[in-house]
């Protein structure tokens, strides 16, 4: 299991994602942006990602704009997807403990 990722682009800076129980922390930092720690609660994300020019973006539950975006295949192909893979794994966990039925965490 993956639970910590960490990009780095030229021009966006370093973003870092960690899965911290039942919470996501996003890290973020570049030499314009200064650094920046949002936390997002796994519950609400939307556990199927969408591709969007080079950029993995996951919505919330509720329809809006992107929550977070990865860089595709950052740093590696393997490292990415096996994040990628337990965080939607740990996404459908935690919805289906909020709801209380295990069966809903696959919606």
């Amino acid at each position: 299991m993956a639970d910590k990722l960490i990009q780095k682009h030229w021009l966006h800076g370093t973003q870092e994602f960690e899965i911290v129980d039942d919470l996501l922390r996003v890290t973020t930092s570049g030499p314009l942006k200064g650094r920046k720690v949002l936390d997002f609660v796994l519950a609400t994300l939307n556990p199927d990602p969408v591709l969007n020019n080079g950029r993995l973006d996951f919505y919330g539950r509720v329809k809006c704009g992107p929550m977070l975006s990865l860089f595709v295949d950052r740093p590696d192909p393997a490292s990415f997807d096996a994040f990628v893979d337990t965080l939607k794994t740990k996404v459908r966990e935690e919805y289906g403990a909020f709801t209380g039925d295990q069966d809903l965490g696959d919606r």
